[in-house]
């Protein structure tokens, strides 16, 4: 990805956040982490490993395709599990029906996305939840795959998938022509999908047979899978394309579990009977209702808070100022949090400033920092700490104990690195943070006061949201410490090749790190899973030791519902959103 076209569409995005400060809503909004509505064009916005390095490494053993589980079988006779009706309360609106040529949120899910499908999507269960989310694959319209030796994907698709039974479709059968169409309708040149499907490495797309897809990678990325799986790399139907080719108003017909239906403040979607996994959906309908939030920088949507406590809506998404307002209520709910650690708060230093440039000080920095009690006291608990990417599992992420024990939360090993570098007096530090809120400048606050207690003088620039972009990414950059929002990465390799890397379009703390480098080129092209989680393991190290940047609070949605709703683990990476068709409603 070049330099012009990451900060065009990052620059974009930190715009946008801007204009829409502090509102967030749920997964077609900015977690609440960044507490904003989602900046579709950032969330687009990857870098390559084909701008920096791209090495062919030897054929590797290929892990065999899973078959995409589902909820466990209900015991012989009825299904229990079968029927009933939600309403989920969401922000925006669906703008249009061009699931192409935008990438926004809204159009992924939960809007008329809901009613498609993609060749492979992001795991979602009890596992995933209790982890944290993570990128995790399985089939979606696909049977298997497999990765020949010329560095081809070969997919095989399922036999029994039918386009809902809607003119001027009626009910065929999918053929893999018809993913090759949607393909290459995507990259139209332009389109956030043509960036998407180039940054990972998809080259050509045919087709062998009805049923066999081939995907040609022009260089090896271990994340290539991914914008497959993307949420809004859906299948659409080439006839509903030649009725109306920019599909703005065109029938909403799909693959998927849901039949979509108008309505005038939202979606309706009815249960597909013809889906091509029997048993799903459990629920029989489905509706969006869209709530808009207030105006007002962290405002209470109270409107959508009486709406839950009335059981007008079943499930909602609270920030943590709407959850404050609910739990101090009498109402009585069930609740999950669902990590996106990607779309959180970031602590980036720059090398190139000074007093920076000392590694000892960066070091003091981090030491003297305590990320776990700014999510409790600022945060009210929603997000985690961490390094702020994605990665394909938790598992990855090195852990609270690893992160406390070797970098974070040890004011007298801060002290200690600063006497060590005979700095005896308050040694003065300017700590840009984003105003976009009350909690921004509440967690700016206390950055700056154990920054304070270690031997630092740190004084606080608010800095305003239209000024990020050229603060973070122009040619002076102008700060010492920054803390605010990124442009959002979807995989670890648009992060690390954005944003990390030292030839990346934003290489945000501005350090020349062979060795990091090198890191993130070798786990970029590793597709063995064990070594590739070893490597990124290493590349996290890496960052925290030489006090780079990390994540004080990274990105996650609080759910709100009723204690009837079950099997519902909700995770939203990559804008998926099948989970919506394996919960059910005990009764």
């Amino acid at each position: 990805m070049g330099l012009f076209r990451f900060l065009k569409v990052s620059l974009g995005g930190l715009l946008l956040l801007a204009a829409t400060a502090c509102s967030a809503d749920g997964p077609d909004e900015m977690p609440a982490a960044a507490e904003l509505p989602a900046a579709g064009a950032a969330k687009a916005a990857t870098a390559s490993a084909s701008d920096v390095a791209s090495p062919r490494r030897p054929f590797p053993r290929q892990p065999q395709a899973e078959p995409s589980p589902v909820s466990p079988p209900a015991a012989a006779g009825k299904d229990n599990r079968r029927g009933g009706s939600l309403i989920v309360a969401v922000m925006a609106e669906t703008p249009h029906r061009d699931l192409h040529r935008e990438y926004q949120e809204t159009l992924a899910a939960p809007g008329t996305g809901l009613a498609y499908s993609r060749l492979l999507r992001i795991r979602s269960g009890p596992a995933t939840a209790a982890g944290g989310g993570g990128l995790a694959l399985e089939c979606d319209l696909c049977q298997s795959w497999e990765l020949t030796s010329d560095w081809t994907y070969r997919f095989t698709l399922r036999p029994n998938v039918h386009w809902h039974n809607r003119v001027p479709v009626k009910g065929r059968k999918l053929t893999a022509h018809d993913l090759a169409y949607s393909y290459a309708r995507l990259r139209t040149p332009g389109w956030p999908g043509a960036a998407r499907f180039a940054d990972r490495g998809l080259g050509e797309i045919t087709t062998t047979d009805d049923h066999t897809l081939q995907v040609r990678l022009n260089f090896l990325d271990s994340d290539a899978l991914l914008a497959l799986a993307d949420g809004h790399s859906k299948i659409i139907a080439p006839e509903v394309a030649a009725q109306d080719a920019a599909l703005k108003s065109a029938p909403v017909i799909g693959t998927g579990p849901w039949l979509w239906e108008d309505s005038p403040d939202g979606g309706h979607f009815r249960r597909n009977p013809d889906y091509f996994i029997p048993e799903l959906p459990y629920l029989d309908e489905l509706t969006i209702k869209a709530v808009k939030q207030p105006a007002g920088s962290g405002a209470v949507n109270r409107r959508r808070l009486a709406l839950y406590r009335a059981r007008l809506v079943d499930v909602i998404v609270a920030p943590p100022t709407d959850w404050q307002a609910l739990h101090n209520s009498n109402a009585e709910f069930n609740a999950r949090v669902s990590q996106q650690p990607e779309i959180g708060i970031a602590l980036a230093l720059n090398t190139q400033a000074q007093p920076l440039d000392n590694l000892d000080l960066r070091r003091a920095v981090f030491k003297a920092l305590d990320p776990w009690e700014y999510v409790d006291l600022t945060w009210d608990g929603q997000g985690g700490v961490g390094l702020g990417w994605p990665l394909p599992d938790p598992d990855w992420q090195l852990t609270r104990s690893e992160l406390h024990a070797d970098y974070l939360a040890d004011p007298s090993a801060a002290r200690d690195l600063l006497a060590a570098n005979g700095i005896h007096q308050p040694l003065p530090l300017e700590l840009a943070v984003a105003d976009l809120g009350p909690q921004y400048r509440a967690l700016g606050e206390r950055v700056a006061a154990d920054l304070r207690a270690v031997g630092f003088a740190p004084t606080i620039r608010l800095t305003p949201a239209q000024e990020l972009p050229a603060l973070l990414f122009g040619p002076e950059r102008d700060y010492q410490l920054v803390l605010g929002p990124l442009p959002p990465q979807p995989t670890a390799n648009g992060y690390l090749y954005a944003l990390l890397h030292s030839r990346g379009p934003g290489n945000i703390a501005g350090h020349n790190d062979a060795a990091l480098d090198t890191l993130i080129e070798r786990q970029a092209a590793e597709l063995d899973p064990a070594r590739r989680r070893e490597l990124l393991r290493e590349t996290q190290r890496r960052v925290m030791e030489q006090g780079y940047l990390f994540s004080p609070i990274t990105g996650s949605y609080r759910w709100v519902f009723d204690w009837n709703l079950k099997n519902f683990y909700p995770n939203t990476a990559l804008g998926e959103y099948h989970y919506w068709a394996e919960a059910w409603l005990e009764r």
